[in-house]
């Protein structure tokens, strides 16, 4: 089966156990994704380790029923663009951990800083507070090593993507040790998210919903109730698909966010040209008195078109999320067999010449029109299409540029004396990350004074979420 001699932008690999398929056509991309034969996840190493719970590695009815209850979770906590008045809630729990944040970079007094855990506990802390209703303190040693861990998780596993299509290479030293890291890695970090699903249980009250924990611990009361609790997620034990359904939301929804802002540190360092017009937009059309508000956006293209050449360039996740066929499929007059894996090349889709002019330029006008306005391509596709791709694209997408904005309009940018330029090439796993670099924030004053709140407001939603049960 070979599609590339028909269709340039299309390769196969047949590794003799398994059938692999690489798209870098968008079109193509969409056209597959947007089917469901082609909603499966691979039965790889990471597949196997999560023993089929979840929600990003889960595929069929499972991942269905479970897809369709998170999506509702989020729309109801406002990770959605028509809901307006949950969205200011949204918007003020994000900006409730930027003036943490803020308040941070501050204290700094301009000297060379790694902005790595500041973006972690920031990022971490408004998904946490969807999810389960808690925040961590930026000096928490438990939350810095598990962030260690976590972190590490994604580069490990991008080292063993060869297990996923050479399975007898798990058993050569290099990767039996790998593997158990991983999977040391995995344990740590679910005992710490099941503390906090054992703390909220005590908590738990059937006339409030707090978060996203509560649904879900709603939805197995409603089963024990009406007697369906041997058939809720399928059979599968419902503590283990409760705790992995956070560590994938919570994971998801830290790692890529944090990595975007970094990237966004390191291509201002870069260009600060554009860093300059970026905060003299920001000044024009929100001014010196306040921090920019989700409500300015349409009026900021230089600022919306910087951070989208950004997600561009930078190419957070370089082979997009992985599909399998759920079925043997005919696709462009061929029959791609069951359980091959497709995998989307995002990162050559975003460096192809045939799509953008001179790819390799740091171009943020090339998303502007003649007459001004934002213009996304079709084949830009940083958050995935089809039936898989990101349910917290508006909640990503809210918090990037709010965190980026509110930066870039408190400090200019300054790289610390005797220190190069960060990399751009970044080190590659599941996401492309940066390699650790140094900053310097320097404070721009304001027309008057800013003073971030000292708490964080209860935004809490404290009506019961009309979900229906699986």
């Amino acid at each position: 089966m070979d599609l590339s001699k028909k269709y340039g932008k299309i390769f196969t690999v047949n590794l003799g156990l398994k059938n692999l398929i690489i798209l870098s056509d968008p079109k193509m991309i969409k056209e597959a994704f947007t089917k469901e034969e082609f909603s499966g996840k691979p039965s790889n190493e990471f597949y196997k380790l999560l023993g089929g719970y979840g929600i990003i590695n889960t595929q069929g009815s499972i991942w269905k029923e479970q897809r369709r209850f998170v999506h509702s979770c989020l729309r109801y906590f406002g990770m959605t663009i028509f809901n307006k008045k949950n969205n200011h809630n949204l918007e003020n729990r994000i900006m409730g951990e930027v003036a943490y944040l803020l308040n941070s970079l501050k204290s700094q007094k301009g000297r060379a800083i790694d902005l790595n855990h500041s973006f972690v506990i920031s990022v971490s802390n408004v998904i946490c507070s969807l999810l389960m209703s808690v925040r961590f303190s930026f000096n928490d040693p438990i939350f810095r090593r598990l962030m260690v861990k976590i972190e590490e998780g994604f580069i490990l596993f991008g080292g063993i993507v060869f297990l996923n299509y050479f399975p007898f290479l798990r058993h050569f030293p290099y990767f039996l040790k790998e593997i158990k890291k991983i999977d040391e890695n995995k344990v740590q970090t679910h005992n710490f998210f099941q503390k906090i699903i054992d703390d909220h249980r005590r908590t738990f009250s059937e006339t409030k919903t707090r978060d996203v924990l509560d649904c879900y611990l709603m939805e197995i009361k409603r089963a024990e109730l009406s007697g369906q609790s041997e058939n809720l997620f399928q059979g599968k034990d419902h503590n283990s698909q409760i705790r992995q359904i956070i560590v994938d939301l919570y994971t998801a929804g830290m790692e890529t966010t944090k990595t975007t802002l970094h990237w966004l540190m390191i291509y201002m360092l870069h260009y600060p040209e554009v860093a300059k017009s970026v905060q003299a937009e920001l000044d024009a059309v929100v001014g010196r008195k306040r921090l920019p508000n989700f409500d300015d956006l349409p009026y900021l293209p230089i600022t919306e078109a910087t951070i989208l050449e950004v997600l561009r360039k930078s190419s957070v996740v370089p082979l997009g999320n992985s599909h399998a066929t759920m079925v043997d499929v005919q696709f462009k007059g061929y029959t791609i067999p069951k359980n091959t894996e497709i995998v989307p090349l995002i990162y050559a889709i975003n460096n192809d010449p045939e799509l953008w002019e001179s790819p390799e330029k740091f171009l943020p006008s090339r998303f502007i029109n003649a007459e001004g306005r934002v213009v996304k391509p079709d084949f830009f596709i940083p958050f995935g299409i089809g039936r898989r791709n990101c349910l917290g694209e508006f909640l990503a997408r809210m918090e990037i540029y709010l965190f980026f904005t509110s930066i870039l309009h408190t400090f200019d940018l300054k790289l610390p004396e005797g220190h190069s330029l960060p990399d751009l090439d970044g080190i590659f796993g599941i996401t492309l990350t940066p390699s650790s670099y140094k900053i310097q924030l320097l404070e721009r004053s304001f027309e008057c004074e800013i003073k971030p709140s000292e708490s964080l407001p209860d935004f809490l939603c404290t009506k019961r979420m009309p979900v229906g049960s699986h």
